[in-house]
């Protein structure tokens, strides 16, 4: 009896250990002040408002390192420390927040061509991803205005492979209000200037507003309108339009834990963006019958589509020199298609989807190098995506010829440091 007795009382105390654990608050300390140092380009009002953190308040260590990792991943600061020091009196912290600025100039460049062999002859891809959220190129000038503004000017580049976007580069000129009405959330207004593939376009603008639900949690809504062309053309005294322009609306949830921006060794991503996107294309045939006789032929086409995309990536720290990672992505869409060719209605619908899912290896090549020095590492990725675009023509069902599945293999290095960041690399796709 005494010995089954003891085994229920150990048994008992086992189960009762993590439930205490549980149970018992996490330490939390009172931060009566906040104070950012060698920030000499960044506004420090800034910097303490991108935190999420305010002086008076009390904090865990596990709020305090979300916040540390939320500044980290800031395009505009290389890194941010933070370390605690005696406050005025007992039980207050001055939490003091150490940051690495990058340069007012900035680039980010992916450029990993893939190459596939396709009816014998070899193509080019110069996507690295999949998904809404893709952009291989940007270089640019910032400037920080005010407390809590920031200005830039430079270029961008999208390739998203996606059937109902258009990929296109663009000079870019905008604005960034950071902690609006001191609400925490921040806008964001682009005029671009699309180059190609436009013939005639005009000014293009992109309003894009999110508000950080916790350093983890963020929601954002993007507003964008791209304007390839739009020009008019008079023939026989009649008015011909030339138009190509297109409306993306997307509205993203994101989960971020990771340390980095465009490099992350460890870490959670996740992003679920509801989207709702438009293209309209006016243009026209002309045929000289007789001299001085014109036949034109006008053409309108109409796109509309709805669907959601999302990503899941995590990232773990073998050590200070290699991460692996595990990607899985996904998307559907729904799009409409209405052409109008020689007053010949027709009506397209598609259902396009894509799955990829991958692993990737990263080694650090400077585990040594301080933190104003940047990141150096060589990265290998294998990714198996599947992509299916059946389409419906009036009823009848058509095979996509873009339905593809196969593996992709790729190695790059990649360099971040105050100035940017460059990736080089090769990948190739075995369908």
């Amino acid at each position: 009896m005494t010995r089954t007795f003891l085994i229920a009382l150990a048994l008992a105390a086992v189960v009762a250990a993590p439930l205490q654990a549980q149970d018992a608050a996490p330490a939390r300390f009172f931060i009566e002040r906040i104070e950012v140092r060698n920030a000499h380009r960044v506004s420090a009002d800034l910097i303490v408002s991108e935190s999420l953190l305010r002086a008076g308040a009390e904090y865990t260590e596990d709020e305090l390192r979300a916040a540390s990792l939320r500044l980290n991943r800031l395009p505009y600061l290389l890194s941010a420390d933070f370390a605690l020091e005696k406050g005025s009196d007992r039980g207050r912290h001055v939490l003091v927040i150490t940051v690495a600025e990058t340069k007012p100039f900035f680039y980010f460049i992916d450029a990993r061509p893939i190459l596939n062999d396709e009816q014998r002859r070899t193509a080019v891809d110069y996507a690295g991803s999949l998904g809404a959220d893709t952009s291989d190129a940007a270089i640019g000038y910032r400037k920080f205005i005010g407390r809590r503004g920031v200005a830039h000017i430079g270029i961008t580049s999208r390739r998203d492979r996606q059937e109902f976007t258009t990929d296109y580069s663009a000079p870019a000129i905008g604005y960034t209000q950071y902690d609006l009405f001191g609400t925490r959330a921040f806008a964001t207004v682009n005029l671009r200037w699309p180059v190609e593939p436009a013939r005639n376009p005009t000014l293009s603008p992109q309003v894009v507003v999110g508000i950080p639900l916790t350093p983890k949690h963020t929601l954002t809504l993007d507003y964008e309108e791209t304007r390839f062309s739009r020009s008019t053309t008079f023939i026989n005294d009649a008015p011909y339009t030339l138009q190509d322009g297109e409306r993306i609306v997307s509205f993203a949830w994101a989960y971020n834990t990771t340390n980095q921006p465009f490099v992350p060794t460890r870490g959670t991503f996740v992003r679920i963006a509801p989207q709702w996107s438009s293209r309209d294309l006016a243009s026209y045939s002309r045929f000289i019958m007789i001299p001085g006789t014109d036949r034109v032929d006008a053409y309108a086409d109409h796109f509309n589509s709805y669907g959601v995309d999302a990503i899941a990536a995590r990232y773990f720290e073998l050590s200070d020199r290699d991460s692996v990672s595990a990607t899985l992505q996904a998307g559907w869409t729904n799009t409409e298609e209405r052409a109008n060719q020689l007053l010949t209605p027709q009506v397209i619908r598609a259902q396009p989807l894509y799955a990829l899912i991958g692993g990737g290896w990263s080694y650090n090549l400077r585990p040594d190098a301080a933190k104003e020095a940047g990141d150096s590492r060589v990265e290998l990725d294998a990714q198996y995506v599947a992509r299916q675009g059946d389409y419906d023509r009036e009823g009848q069902r058509f095979v996509d010829l873009n339905s593809d599945e196969g593996m992709r293999l790729s190695a790059a290095w990649v360099r971040r440091n105050v100035w940017g960041t460059l990736r080089l690399g090769l990948g190739y796709t075995w369908k």
